[in-house]
């Protein structure tokens, strides 16, 4: 899909985060794998370029996607818009913890404020359901995180961390089935709701 790798291009020229190549191969190939998943809250929208790549899986995947920056937002919604598929992702300007919803969904791919994803987690854990996914990029942060002498910034350490903690509370928490995969992209981590 050109329009799909202009934008890509596009981010990375710009230094909007975007998914590692491979960390969205992961998440593609998982959506290829379960068919089942057909509705997916993504919270971090960046240009979109993620939510349209999910889309691209299978024609009966909608997503809600959340975004808190108006700039990157109105870019979204114009790349969504260009590529037809208003219709099945619709996007949300807000922070992802101020979003509610009646919903349930299949998916949850947290792609945010990396301090924040225990918030997110319990923020939706209403939303999910026994078999729900949750999806968490960004768990290594560019290798900080196990090494933290890689980093001189007082705040990227304190960031990272945060993260570090939430993956031990994650790999602990028995409302999940969770599988760290740290060569993955940027660290990525797949859990299953089992409670």
């Amino acid at each position: 899909m050109k329009q799909l790798d202009e934008i890509e291009a596009q981010a990375r020229k710009e230094h909007i985060p975007v998914m590692f190549d491979d960390g969205m191969e992961f998440l593609l190939s998982y959506l290829r794998d379960h068919e089942g998943i057909m509705q997916i809250l993504e919270c971090g929208t960046a240009v979109g370029w993620s939510s349209m790549k999910m889309a691209s899986v299978r024609e009966n995947i909608t997503i809600d996607t959340l975004e808190i920056n108006p700039g990157l937002y109105a870019q979204a919604k114009h790349n969504i818009e260009e590529a037809g598929l208003s219709d099945r992702i619709f996007c949300h300007l807000c922070d992802a913890v101020d979003y509610r919803t009646a919903k349930t969904y299949d998916l949850f791919f947290i792609d945010a404020a990396k301090s924040q994803y225990r918030r997110y987690v319990e923020h939706f854990y209403p939303n999910s359901c026994k078999g729900s996914v949750f999806i968490f990029d960004n768990l290594n942060f560019h290798g900080i995180v196990d090494h933290p002498e890689l980093s001189e910034n007082r705040s990227t350490l304190q960031m990272t961390r945060k993260i570090h903690a939430f993956r031990d509370w994650l790999m602990k928490d028995e409302r999940f089935e969770t599988e760290f995969h740290p060569e993955v992209g940027d660290g990525v981590a797949v859990s299953i709701r089992i409670k």
